[in-house]
């Protein structure tokens, strides 16, 4: 992954006469190379495919930015929960995280929330008893639209040096009551 560094000028006021310059470096926020975008976007649709064929992803770089800044947060503050800026953005979302340090693997990630399809019961439209399904349903959600996915490091909390993976879904899906296909 590659950073670039952004130099800013911060003015400090002392006093209401005084200022005095201090310059801060800040790392842009990173994103996927287009191979890993091609890998998040390819592997998407190859598993929606599997349910339908008119509703392909297209792969966006405003929500894999989105993505990145919330992976960021998590990452520097050692947490693992959902954005609770999703409904407001009408963004979906599916989170992994794992203390392994080495890099995700996108493909394998995806294919895990995928595989959460055997506890989907379609006939009432909800997870069986105790089991997670809702990263497969937002996977082949077929009125999402966009997606973008990003990953951070941890730096603190229970998975330090780990890694957290965040994909956004533009319409989000998973809502009650509604057929995802």
């Amino acid at each position: 992954m590659t950073y670039y560094k952004i130099t800013l000028t911060v003015l400090i006021f002392l006093t209401a006469c005084q200022s005095q310059k201090e310059n801060i470096t800040i790392p842009a926020l990173p994103t996927l190379n287009e191979n890993n975008q091609n890998i998040a976007l390819t592997k998407h649709n190859q598993l929606r495919q599997l349910h339908f064929n008119d509703s392909a992803l297209i792969y966006s770089q405003k929500l894999e930015l989105d993505a990145q800044k919330y992976a960021n947060k998590l990452a520097e503050n050692g947490k693992f929960d959902h954005d609770p800026d999703n409904l407001n953005s009408m963004y979906g979302e599916n989170l992994h995280a794992f203390s392994s340090s080495k890099a995700p693997n996108l493909s394998e990630i995806i294919q895990k929330w995928y595989d959460e399809k055997q506890y989907y019961n379609y006939n009432t439209q909800e997870c069986k008893n105790g089991q997670l399904c809702g990263h497969y349903t937002q996977i082949v959600w077929k009125r999402s639209k966009l997606l973008g996915c990003a990953s951070a490091q941890y730096q603190k909390g229970r998975f330090k040096n780990g890694y957290v993976t965040v994909c956004k879904y533009y319409p989000y899906g998973n809502i009650v009551g509604k057929d995802p296909y």
